[in-house]
């Protein structure tokens, strides 16, 4: 849809808003400024001595009844949820909408195996055909009321702590159960869940598969009455979700913000709406990049399914593995291994972008950080297109930080708290507030901080640029690359070089890269995934994962500007400062009180603007990773052939005096590699083998072509003393 001018947009919300502000929903919610307001007091969940009695928040955890049985016991697999409902509406004094986190890492990670993943090994072949063999459904042996459950509670099966996490996030019960207590105060019901494999769920830990997003479906599935759960895992006691108004919304981060995504393409009845946070929409390109692994190691599922595998131990001590769940573990890891970067169906299977199941029936808030490396916001642009091409409404979210949620920051002085407050009571309470008017994108400008307001995404008009001066062909080599990025580390290490990725860049010896220049009109804003295309040619067509890397600079010819970079002071994430912004999340008068934050800005004389991979054996692949397969011939050395690297998605702003730089070199160990340069004892060591594994590349200068995408942002979009009228502050 395209979006309103702001005049009518304004008109729009206000007028709704007028309406809103006196509505009151019959015995419970109230709605004023086109949000739900506080009507709760909040209770503790965390407290030792905790108990329902005269709470308004109800607690308690059910077992949702899944299709399949992938712990092969007979039994389809059960999976744990905490509930926290309104006390109003288990009363039936109205029926409330549901917000469901299902982050995995919530029931506790098994972290005494991260660096040692091996030792759960079974090195013998697994076929998972046998998840999906019949297994035997449970029958009800009687019923028990949301009422009779509360106050039969046991907070031990929310407050426990798993053996080995020790005190910290991931060693607590329902670790993320707290993260949302501004919306169950304001009528909203929450739901955690973590999914098969998990701390006290049953079946294997499948980390990507379509079981472990089932066993999310299933969850919502009981929330609109389509699907049974008990009361505990054993006496088949079943409960009903009879005060759910039948609308569920999914939200999270990283791992939790992408299985809203994959649950969101069944188009499972009564899921309205998904906000994810930094959520992976296909575990392919996580993992690898057109063609190309940019991990470590081709293999991933393995490593994070058995950190999340807590329920699939034979012993309360996580002590001894499920070996049949050892198997399983072994052959996803070397079927991922042997791909070497390339598409296949193990990946296939973990790709939830295909046309094929795309059956999406909801709408879309996602958000992702335009420094984040770790969920690049490739995931977020599939995860948008996806939607567009089902018909359904989705907007966009970027802003300046990293791998991270929004919580308590502000967007152009509003707290983001309550922009998804407004988005979550039109689609699970049908407020009517102009949510979906929102702009399409809604991008925190790099200059100047402000989030813009873009009718489209990504941009529709182009810009193709060609490099100044580039002519003849150039050559570089992969052999000492190995050899810099050790002197790097070393001088890092002695301090006589900042951890800085455009240091690290820049500083490759020429013999390694080739730097090119682009000019372009001052105030010029990339909007959407830049596109680079060249034809080259290597002598190395016998060797596979033949990486060659692509990083586009913004440089400035006047010295140092500010930037949003990633510090090491603060852990690779931005630095954030707080702003004189209080606001009043809660209705208690004495406290609830937080000033909003922002991201700060830091100078550099560079700044890194985004990245692109291919492999040199898949020439001529489009944008669909898809394409990226073996192909054999791929590469014929001798032959220039054209590729198209795409760049990582990106709104980003071009100030006047500066210009583009782009860097074309082999393989890329500050990415991928660089974090293994060290042996266990911190002694350096190289893991290329440049004796064995080393290649040469031949750039058609000539040929270079950078094709931006460009749009013009509304800074004025969100305007709160018009939006907000009547908040406390």
């Amino acid at each position: 849809m395209k979006r309103m001018t702001l005049a009518t947009l304004i008109l729009c919300l206000l007028c709704s808003f007028a309406f809103a502000r006196t509505a009151e929903e019959p015995g419970f919610l109230r709605i004023e400024n086109g949000m739900l307001q506080p009507v709760l007091k909040w209770t503790e969940l965390r407290d030792e001595d905790y108990s329902n009695e005269g709470s308004d928040i109800l607690r308690f955890c059910v077992w949702v009844e899944t299709d399949y049985d992938t712990d092969l016991d007979g039994k389809a697999d059960l999976v744990r949820a905490l509930v926290q409902v309104p006390r109003a509406a288990a009363e039936g004094r109205y029926k409330a909408a549901v917000i469901y986190n299902p982050t995995p890492y919530g029931a506790g990670t098994v972290e005494r195996y991260l660096a040692s993943i091996e030792d759960l090994y079974t090195k013998e072949y697994f076929d998972q055909s046998r998840f999906y063999e019949p297994c035997e459904k449970r029958e009800p042996a009687g019923s028990m009321t949301t009422l009779e459950a509360a106050a039969q509670a046991d907070p031990m099966t929310w407050n426990y702590r798993t053996p080995d996490a020790g005190n910290g996030t991931y060693g607590i019960g329902f670790s993320y159960a707290m993260y949302n207590m501004y919306y169950i105060i304001r009528g909203f019901a929450l739901v955690d869940a973590c999914g098969i494999g998990t701390y006290g769920s049953e079946g294997f830990e499948l980390c990507g598969l379509k079981l472990e997003r089932d066993s999310h479906k299933a969850v919502v599935e009981w929330l609109t009455g389509d699907r049974r759960a008990f009361t505990d895992a054993t006496s088949n006691i079943e409960i009903k979700a009879d005060w759910c108004n039948g609308s569920v919304a999914m939200t999270g981060c990283s791992y939790g913000g992408t299985i809203p995504f994959e649950v969101a393409v069944t188009g499972v009845k009564g899921l309205k709406t998904i906000i994810p946070f930094a959520g992976i929409a296909s575990w392919y390109d996580y993992t690898n990049s057109q063609g190309v692994s940019i991990l470590n190691q081709s293999n991933y599922a393995d490593y994070l399914a058995s950190s999340n595998a807590g329920g699939t131990f034979l012993d309360g001590d996580w002590d001894k593995p499920n070996p049949v769940y050892g198997s399983w573990l072994w052959t996803i890891a070397t079927e991922q291994e042997k791909t070497n970067g390339d598409y296949a169906p193990v990946w296939e299977q973990m790709d939830y972008t295909t046309d094929e199941e795309n059956h999406i029936a909801c709408s879309a808030l996602v958000v992702n950080g335009m420094n984040d490396m770790n969920v690049t916001t490739r995931h977020a642009d599939m995860m948008v297109e996806a939607f567009q091409k089902a018909g359904k409404t989705v907007k966009l979210v970027l802003h300046q930080g990293g791998h991270m949620t929004l919580n308590g920051f502000s967007i152009n002085g509003t707290a983001w708290d309550e922009i998804m407050n407004i988005w979550l009571s039109h689609y699970l309470y049908g407020v009517e507030n102009g949510a979906e008017f929102l702009p399409e994108v809604m991008a925190q400008n790099n200059i100047t901080g402000v989030y813009e307001g873009y009718d489209i995404w990504p941009g529709k008009q182009q810009l193709t640029l060609k490099p100044e001066g580039a002519e003849g062909r150039s050559v570089i080599t992969s052999r000492g690359m190995g050899d810099y990025s050790d002197s790097f580390q070393e001088d890092r290490q002695n301090n006589l070089i900042p951890d800085d990725e455009e240091e690290f860049y820049t500083k490759i010896p020429d013999e390694l890269a080739c730097r090119y220049r682009f000019d372009l009109p001052a105030g010029t804003t990339i909007q959407g995934s830049a596109e680079l295309r060249v034809m080259l040619d290597s002598d190395r067509a016998d060797l596979d994962g033949l990486m060659i890397s692509a990083i586009l600079m913004d440089v400035s010819d006047q010295g140092a500007f500010p930037v949003y970079a990633p510090s090491e002071e603060y852990g690779g994430a931005v630095a954030t400062r707080e702003l004189n912004l209080q606001y009043k999340f809660d209705q208690d008068p004495s406290d609830g009180f937080m000033n909003l934050m922002d991201f700060d800005q830091t100078k550099k004389a560079r700044r890194l603007i985004s990245l692109a991979w291919t492999d040199l054996q898949n020439p001529g692949c489009g944008k669909n990773s898809s394409e990226y397969v073996y192909q054999d011939p791929g590469l014929i050395s001798g032959t220039e052939q054209a590729y198209t690297f795409y760049f990582l998605p990106m709104v980003y702003t071009v100030a006047e005096g500066h210009h583009l730089e782009l860097i074309l070199t082999t393989w890329d160990p500050y990415r991928v590699q660089l974090d293994a340069w060290f042996n266990l004892d911190g002694s350096l060591e190289t893991q290329l083998d440049e004796d064995t594994y080393s290649y040469n590349m031949t750039i058609n200068n000539g040929s270079l072509e950078l094709i931006l995408p460009t749009g013009t942002g509304d800074p004025d979009w969100l305007q709160p003393e018009a939006l907000f009228q009547g908040r406390d502050q």
